[in-house]
């Protein structure tokens, strides 16, 4: 898996600690996006899945989010497989950055719904920058507990803390 970057204790991409994985590669080329150079997806460093286990299980206190680059393009079922592996091995909680919005998340990439705790969506707007947003860069871009919208059939969104 190509990896950009791995941050141990991050506390901006989601609540709390949390092991953050820069995934390579975005198609989404988001104007004023805040890391560009991932877009390519044959930069950063190429990565075996159990190597992220082996560094995300270090921290026994932070949970993880995948960020990047979009790691629901171009590489997808490599990150399938790592939210796979962190369920099976760990009782983390994982949190997804996608420039795709949820309800129009591609069929074919809709199975990795059943592993992930929560998304943040959306492609970020330079036209609706905010910088006193909590974990996301702009108005338009969604927290959304995945699992609560899968049961209720509708989209949970994150506000100040807590679930509406």
């Amino acid at each position: 898996m190509r990896i950009m970057g791995i941050d141990t204790d991050a506390t901006d991409n989601g609540n709390g600690i949390r092991t953050v994985i820069y995934v390579s590669g975005c198609n989404h080329y988001c104007k004023g996006c805040h890391n560009p150079s991932s877009w390519n997806p044959n930069n950063g460093i190429d990565y075996r899945i159990s190597e992220l286990i082996t560094i995300i299980e270090e921290n026994p206190i932070a949970d993880v989010t995948i960020s990047g680059g979009d790691s629901l393009t171009f590489q997808y079922e490599d990150t399938l497989m790592l939210v796979k592996e962190i369920k099976a091995k760990t009782t983390k909680n994982i949190w997804l950055y996608t420039g795709f919005v949820f309800e129009e998340l591609p069929k074919h990439k809709k199975e990795i719904l059943r592993y992930v705790d929560v998304i943040v969506d959306g492609r970020f707007e330079l036209a609706k920058k905010n910088l006193c947003l909590l974990f996301r860069g702009s108005s338009n871009q969604r927290i959304i507990d995945v699992q609560k919208s899968i049961q209720d059939g509708m989209t949970t969104l994150w506000r100040d803390g807590q679930y509406d």
